[in-house]
């Protein structure tokens, strides 16, 4: 996979009105996915950074937090994987782990949902980064109420074609 400045254009904000409410799964969420996957086995990070578009952090965390649902949908440690890239790619943009911490959580309930030890999980993705990218173990270091789905406005749920995760505020 050669990539580019074009190959992440796919992140842009303005080629992704709606997507979060989008059906699930979605053409995009597997754009998206593979994307991920494929540049985390290729490139350097540092490279991958560079190439995002502006404000791709929105998109990243968006597909983050649609990535936990389908993980439990399917019980797929590769959706998972990918949401986990995706939300430690949205950090290294935004810089705020606040912005994080929702999708954090959806991934950490999602991976206790398909029996995949969270902490291990989030360690392994934090080492892709060369322990670079923190807010994926300092999000392991909170107390648990702090990372429940619930104190992050959301709950189990279902969209008529399976497993979601909503908002429920």
């Amino acid at each position: 996979m050669e990539l580019s400045t074009r190959s992440f254009a796919l992140l842009e904000p303005a080629k992704n009105v709606d997507y979060g409410r989008a059906e699930l799964p979605s053409a995009r969420d597997g754009q998206i996915r593979d994307l991920l996957l494929g540049a985390v086995t290729e490139t350097a990070l540092d490279q991958v950074t560079s190439l995002l578009p502006r404000d791709a952090d929105q998109v990243l965390n968006v597909f983050a937090e649609r990535a936990a649902s389908m993980a439990v949908r399917h019980q797929d440690a590769r959706e998972l994987r990918a949401g986990l890239l995706a939300a430690a790619l949205s950090h290294s943009i935004s810089g705020d782990p606040r912005e994080a911490a929702p999708a954090l959580a959806l991934l950490h309930r999602a991976a206790e949902m398909i029996g995949i030890d969270p902490g291990l999980e989030f360690s392994s993705v934090s080492q892709i980064f060369g322990g670079r990218e923190r807010v994926l173990t300092d999000f392991l270091s909170r107390a648990p109420e702090d990372k429940i789905i619930e104190a992050m406005g959301y709950e189990g749920g279902d969209d008529k074609r399976g497993f979601r995760f909503l908002r429920n505020w």
